[in-house]
């Protein structure tokens, strides 16, 4: 091969052609897309001390809870904790967990495998997962199988043993789900599961509401965080406005 065609060969495949990775102790070969998006690998610093308790919570109990206002980093923190947890081997997977509930239900209408289907509709935690992996790692993760996204209706019969699980947008769980998905922990996993219910597309009784009722009622090794003012919303200043908008809205018209 002349030293031209070897130059072409590069500028092509750094370009962002598809390689082939080949897969260890025998797995599938998967295809990887190289990026030129550098991975975030920012240390995860609290920007309040709700943040900082909600932290230690999910280093320090199976099972987090976590309620409150929209931009306040319910979902950006688990996620970031989680893909820094399954780099360093410390976890053997993660499982997303996010209700199809909202203006229709549309998932199962989605043309392509489960995957293709479910990654529009994790799209907020699975951009999380790019920016702290890279885009190709993800993407290996997930044909892998260490990034697992679960269609709710196929938990029951589930054990997630050594696995971070996000429930996200749990407020729009209904009851009988909610109860199915935190029975399927296994040993030596970490639930956080997140929501407000102000925000729920329900209008019945949430699954959200439903744990917040059972756990006090047992014994279980969980953590409640709540960020119950506007003031820890960190997302934009407009984010936070147009939330206190919202809710003197709301109130008036109660």
């Amino acid at each position: 091969m002349s030293r031209r065609n070897r130059k072409e060969n590069k500028r092509n495949r750094d370009a962002g052609e598809e390689t082939s990775m080949k897969g260890r102790n025998n797995t599938p070969n998967t295809l990887k897309q190289k990026s030129f998006e550098a991975r975030d690998t920012t240390p995860l610093t609290p920007l309040n001390p709700v943040q900082s308790d909600y932290i230690n919570a999910i280093y320090n109990h199976p099972v987090v809870i976590c309620t409150g206002v929209w931009g306040s980093a319910k979902t950006f923190i688990p996620s970031v904790i989680a893909c820094d947890l399954l780099l360093s081997k410390q976890i053997d997977g993660i499982v997303i967990a996010r209700p199809a509930e909202g203006k229709a239900k549309s998932v199962g209408f989605f043309k392509g495998s489960k995957e293709e289907k479910l990654s529009g509709w994790a799209a907020p935690i699975l951009d999380i997962f790019k920016k702290r992996l890279g885009v190709g790692h993800v993407e290996a993760l997930i044909m892998n199988g260490k990034i697992e996204l679960l269609a709710l209706e196929q938990v029951k019969g589930r054990s997630w043993d050594n696995k971070f699980i996000i429930v996200d947008e749990a407020e729009d769980l209904d009851a009988d789900t909610a109860k199915s998905l935190v029975g399927r922990q296994g040993v030596n996993s970490t639930m956080v599961i997140t929501g407000d219910i102000n925000q729920k597309d329900l209008k019945a009784y949430s699954g959200l509401e439903l744990l917040l009722e059972v756990s006090k009622f047992g014994k279980v090794d969980m953590q409640m965080i709540d960020f119950d003012s506007w003031d820890y919303c960190v997302r934009s200043e407009e984010a936070k406005q147009w939330g206190m908008a919202f809710e003197r809205y709301e109130e008036s018209k109660a």
